[in-house]
């Protein structure tokens, strides 16, 4: 759910609709929330919004949730007019997990739903008496391996992905077939029609003719089926504001690549080559004036002053890290516990420095243990000797900071300038576009 609010709901730290274009009021019909662009927002769909947006946090105003819609129409706009000048991004490109793009609209629009009209989908599932959404079926499914085989068995010199050939086989296979409700036409589930909603690892599934992942990704899939059904069937929302769900839906695809390919939206798995091309053009005087700014973010460890205490076995060692944690003094611990030849001067480190951390295997962890806390036991690495246990405790930390020429410095103070340059370019590009834009706000709507 977060994932959803993060894409679909939030207004971005980049929005600039509040000091620009946002209070162009009406007139509008009660029936509009806003136009953009000549584009209109129903009230409906706002309403759809709203409610999946107040799931997550009950306080969400109509009024910032239509904000993040608006920029989200924008974003999308300025992406369709760069790409119409040859800028733009590729639509049809895989997201960073390997759903394409109609895969990860379907998604996110079951999740809507299914946050939004909780309650009612529930009351739907209950109606029908169908638990399990495989009872919809209106015949066996057809996974015979056989059958699946030629289809799925992928040629040496491809590994990833069907053949074409393949791909029109799997499109004329059907593999489940089903309906909702008595009366209605009979829909049906093609091999293709699933193998493309699924990322790459799950490809990888199908392709070894995993038939209980396949027959778990039709149910899934019937899940997803299900709820359309019952939202354009059920719900009352006209087909005006269906469309125009759909269509914001697709601005905040649209958003999220398009600041991902400016830098702005990185995912850990991800490559983030605008920041990274940003990050080579700061300067060794920027970098030195961020540090001297921020030099709070580059504290590192100088030295401790550290204890051990060596214990023979690893129950013993958790009880006697246990009684430390009771209130047991270390230096007393030590004498009563430890195995090693120092326990008389209480397990005495000394101090340990950047440099003798690397001594041993003790003091290099040591270095990293907070102040004042005894450590959980840790067991040598060793595989040739007996095996001990080794409990640490700090009495002192010594932190300075990073050398301002270093190279970790240049590249987090080089990262940290190229975003908030690329976060400031991006806001005047946006600003230009909400400047230019044709906005009306319907206030009866907030």
């Amino acid at each position: 759910m977060k994932r959803l609010f993060r894409i679909v709901l939030a207004v971005s730290v980049l929005s600039v609709l509040t000091v620009i274009g946002w209070r162009q009021w009406g007139p509008l019909p009660d029936s509009v929330a806003a136009r953009v662009n000549g584009e209109v927002i129903p009230a409906e769909t706002l309403e759809i919004f709203v409610a999946a947006s107040r799931r997550a946090n009950p306080q969400a105003s109509r009024e910032s949730v239509l904000k993040g819609l608006i920029e989200n129409r924008l974003l999308a706009d300025m992406a369709q007019d760069e790409h119409a000048h040859g800028h733009g991004h590729d639509e049809t490109r895989m997201g960073s997990v390997g759903y394409d793009a109609q895969s990860r609209h379907e998604q996110q629009r079951f999740r809507l739903l299914r946050t939004a009209y909780a309650k009612e989908i529930q009351a739907a599932v209950r109606e029908t008496g169908n638990a399990d959404s495989l009872a919809y079926l209106t015949a066996p499914l057809d996974l015979s391996s056989d059958t699946l085989l030629p289809m799925l068995a992928l040629e040496q010199s491809l590994y990833t992905t069907m053949t074409e050939s393949q791909q029109a086989q799997a499109a004329e296979h059907v593999i489940a077939r089903y309906r909702f409700a008595d009366g209605e036409a009979e829909q049906t589930l093609s091999l293709w029609d699933l193998y493309r909603r699924q990322n790459i690892q799950l490809k990888v599934q199908m392709h070894n003719l995993n038939i209980g992942f396949i027959r778990e990704a039709i149910k899934q899939q019937l899940n997803m089926e299900f709820v359309f059904h019952w939202f354009e069937n059920h719900s009352g929302v006209s087909a005006t504001a269906i469309a125009a769900m759909d269509r914001c839906i697709d601005d905040a695809q649209e958003r999220e690549v398009m600041l991902h390919e400016y830098g702005l939206m990185h995912d850990i798995h991800d490559d983030n080559p605008a920041l990274r091309a940003r990050a080579e053009t700061v300067t060794p005087e920027q970098v030195a004036a961020y540090y001297q700014v921020h030099r709070d973010e580059f504290v590192r460890v100088e030295k401790v002053r550290a204890r051990h205490l060596r214990i023979g076995s690893q129950q013993q060692a958790d009880r006697v890290v246990a009684e430390i944690r009771q209130g047991l003094g270390f230096e007393e611990a030590v004498r009563r516990y430890s195995m090693a030849d120092d326990a008389a001067s209480g397990g005495d480190l000394g101090w340990v420095d950047r440099d003798s951390r690397n001594d041993d295997w003790i003091r290099a962890m040591a270095f990293v243990q907070p102040e004042g806390r005894v450590s959980a036991a840790f067991r040598s690495p060793t595989t040739t000797q007996t095996p001990y246990w080794e409990i640490l405790w700090v009495d002192e930390r010594v932190t300075g900071f990073q050398p301002k020429d270093s190279e970790s410095v240049r590249y987090r103070a080089s990262m940290a300038i190229a975003k908030v340059e690329l976060q400031k370019a991006f806001k005047a590009r946006l600003a230009d576009a909400t400047a230019a834009a044709s906005l009306r706000v319907n206030p009866e709507v907030l």
